[in-house]
């Protein structure tokens, strides 16, 4: 029994490897930027109180791609956008950490897909204001990520081509509150 589960297991391998388009094990890694949208309970400052404020929102991504098929594919990794916040003297910093587990369709429109993905992740804060101090790491979460994509090394001539796209992430940060990620980024692939 064993044998012949091995060996539907090495052909069903084989054929799907030989299907796909790009290799079966892919890996991307990109810069990001967007807009965190807190709910009133989610952070104890947003920064907005911080006078003559800088702000700056940078992310990065990292992810795992397993590609059966070339009309979907699977991937695991991790997303970190950091919401920065300062003046001279206070700050309101805010690190968002997820790690999607999901899978990407491609509806035959050239390296267009559609992502839907479960994410687990927490916020970590470093808030010094004239109101606030606070250092604290949020309750872990279970939300969901929307993405669209164009990868361009789906249909292109080199697997090294990049991708672009945006996502929203959901993610609960505990006591009925909710942290909206929209997010733009620009990702490697290899």
């Amino acid at each position: 029994m064993k044998k012949s589960l091995s060996f539907v297991f090495v052909i069903l391998f084989t054929c799907t490897a030989l299907s796909a388009k790009e290799r079966l094990f892919s890996f991307s890694a990109g810069l990001s930027s967007g807009v965190p949208i807190y709910s009133s309970g989610s952070v104890a400052s947003t920064g907005t109180e911080i006078s003559g404020a800088n702000r700056i929102i940078l992310g990065l991504n990292a992810y795992v791609n397993i590609n059966p098929i070339k009309q979907v594919s699977f991937y695991f990794g991790n997303d970190t956008l950091w919401d920065l916040t300062w003046n001279s003297s206070e700050h309101s910093h805010k690190t968002h950490v997820s790690f999607p587990l999901g899978i990407k369709v491609y509806p035959g429109l050239g390296g267009l897909n559609v992502g839907l993905a479960y994410t687990l992740g927490f916020r970590a804060d470093a808030i010094k204001t004239d109101e606030v101090e606070y250092n604290g790491v949020s309750s872990w979460g279970n939300g969901f990520k929307f993405q669209v994509e164009y990868n361009f090394a789906h249909e292109g001539g080199s697997q090294y081509y990049p991708s672009v796209g945006g996502y929203w992430n959901l993610m609960p940060r505990g006591n009925d509150a909710y942290d909206n990620l929209i997010v733009l980024y620009v990702a490697a692939n290899f």
